[in-house]
């Protein structure tokens, strides 16, 4: 096998030896982190009170960073939503279907951005540090972040330890600001103004400088750590067995992205979530508000959904770390939960508002599944390239064009039925891609399984982790690295 022009996925002849020597033909210094990793990878031994000092400092200084970038890129497409509660539509003299092209406009910029931003978050490491093109992305616009996010996260974290996400928090702390601003009276601006001056002006522009300032590029440039934690730090992550960051664009691992059925299960996870998502997320406080409660009511009550997306994440969270290979199991659940509430939200009677806004509520599980999309990405894709381009491929998000278009005015009397049916199916289909996901890669490790079997390659456990490992150092993607098994 080579790793210059491989096409598909493992070969069952392919040796030990083809898989070192494969190694060995890598560009290491294109390799962030590899040199401590190679002179250090033998003989390095470390306690777990080490190893609980470098968690908690990583804790204290990135963690901060990418939960507050990610809870405000949340923000500043709900401002939207915040800002119709409280007059924006009717100030400006628009219609509903121009609303609904104004709540799609911000994903086309994600549309043609998000893919160049990776590439750039990958190139320009050359000159600038990954921080530093974060901080300055985020104090003039917040598009990068999200898949800068999913891309950065194992740099820092084992796939157990990976924190998503920060949304919920984010709709908490937010809810009060909208509602306070939107008490405000003979302001030269009118409230929903107020919103957007805040939430997507100061905010952003604060966040930038903080990221300037703090965010790191990787391990090996974080001024928090001596040379041994460095080196500690590196080797946590290495277990990941995807690697942490090549400076070099691969084509082939582009090509292989797409040829992988987990990019495409993933790509339509993500349409399946996302019209939903661009319902939610720019019309929550219309859905609410109909049902019959005032402006400041539906502020506040907007609030539980955020509580109840940040419970179900942490708990998510805690069940897929505490028992081995969970996550497709505990998204099952997730899913399955929003299929329900979407369906009660449907066709319970108009009457029963309590309940519908429970349902509502009980919508935000989506979030789960969400999530840990992401750490399947982070996880189980191999190849730094490959890996950006199969997270960029998940943000093309169309669907999220397409989601406000589906509220339609017409149907406010009746509870919008065609926004909550898209809904309902946006859920299912997720639903049952996550569930093709979590079957085609309990295959594919019963598969390569049973081929080191027959090829009579018996190595203990042990043994072909250390090799998977280090095959991912190397930038060895997942379909070449016959080692590696996925994470469920």
């Amino acid at each position: 096998m080579s790793l210059k022009e491989p096409s598909s996925p493992i070969d069952e002849k392919q040796s030990v030896d083809d898989v070192k020597l494969s190694v060995l033909e890598v560009d290491h210094d294109a390799e962030v982190g590899y040199d401590i990793y190679a002179s250090t990878k033998d003989n390095l031994v470390f306690t777990p009170a080490e190893e609980r000092v470098i968690i908690r400092k990583i804790d204290l200084w990135i963690l901060p960073c990418f939960c507050l970038t990610q809870g405000l890129a949340f923000l500043d497409k709900t401002a939207l939503n915040y800002g119709n509660l409280f007059g924006m539509k009717a100030d400006l003299h628009v219609t509903s279907a121009q609303y609904s092209w104004f709540a799609g406009a911000f994903y086309f910029g994600y549309l043609v951005s998000v893919e160049p931003s990776t590439w750039l978050l990958q190139r320009l490491v050359h000159a600038y540090h990954t921080g530093k093109i974060m901080g300055s992305v985020c104090t003039i616009w917040g598009v990068v972040v999200i898949p800068g996010l999913g891309l950065m996260t194992p740099f820092w974290w084992r796939i157990r330890e990976q924190p998503y996400c920060f949304n919920g928090v984010a709709g908490i702390v937010g809810g009060f600001p909208a509602y306070g601003l939107g008490h405000v009276t003979n302001a030269a601006v009118p409230s929903w103004a107020l919103i957007f001056l805040v939430y997507i002006g100061s905010y952003y522009y604060c966040l930038g400088i903080y990221i300037l300032l703090m965010l790191p590029d990787s391990p090996v440039t974080a001024p928090f750590l001596d040379d041994r934690q460095k080196a500690i730090a590196i080797k946590r992550v290495a277990e990941n067995k995807t690697g942490i960051k090549n400076k070099t664009f691969k084509l082939y691992q582009a090509v292989q992205a797409f040829q992988d059925p987990k990019t495409w299960l993933l790509i339509l996870a993500a349409v399946g979530a996302q019209i939903p998502n661009g319902v939610v997320t720019n019309f929550s406080s219309i859905i609410i508000s109909n049902m019959g409660f005032t402006q400041f009511q539906t502020t506040l009550l907007d609030i539980p959904g955020s509580i109840i997306q940040t419970l179900s994440i942490v708990g998510g969270g805690y069940l897929a770390s505490k028992f081995k290979n969970s996550r497709a199991i505990v998204m099952f659940i997730a899913n399955a939960t929003t299929i329900i509430a979407a369906a009660c939200l449907t066709y319970a009677p108009q009457e029963q508002k309590w309940g519908r806004l429970v349902a509502f509520w009980l919508t935000s599980f989506q979030s789960v599944g969400f999530a840990m999309g992401f750490v399947m990405i982070t996880a189980n894709v191999g190849g730094f390239t490959k890996r950006q381009v199969t997270s960029a491929a998940t943000f093309i998000v169309i669907q999220n064009i397409a989601g406000p278009h589906t509220l339609i005015d017409s149907e406010k009397d009746i509870g919008y039925p065609t926004a909550t049916k898209a809904m309902l199916a946006g859920y299912t289909v997720k639903t049952a891609c996550h569930i093709l996901l979590g079957l085609y890669m309990w295959y594919e490790n019963r598969r390569r399984d049973a081929l080191a079997d027959a090829s009579g390659d018996h190595i203990s456990e042990e043994e072909r982790a250390r090799l998977a490992e280090e095959a991912g150092m190397n930038d060895v993607t997942d379909f070449d690295n016959k080692y590696f098994r996925y994470v469920l």
